[in-house]
């Protein structure tokens, strides 16, 4: 897993909720996240993609 998320406790919850396969793209993908908002914009973008 990504350490981006792991001192933060708001990052690590909201992304441990995530399905995994949203987790796995979006920790295989190596975008750089660092707030709540960012984490979430990437989920959300990963969702739209799989939806395709």
């Amino acid at each position: 897993m990504g350490t981006y998320y792991e001192n933060n406790p708001d990052l690590r919850e909201y992304f441990e909720s995530l399905p995994i396969e949203i987790k796995d793209r979006i920790i295989e993908s190596g975008v750089e996240i660092s707030t709540l908002g960012e984490l979430k914009k990437a989920a959300e973008h990963f969702e739209l993609m799989n939806k395709i």
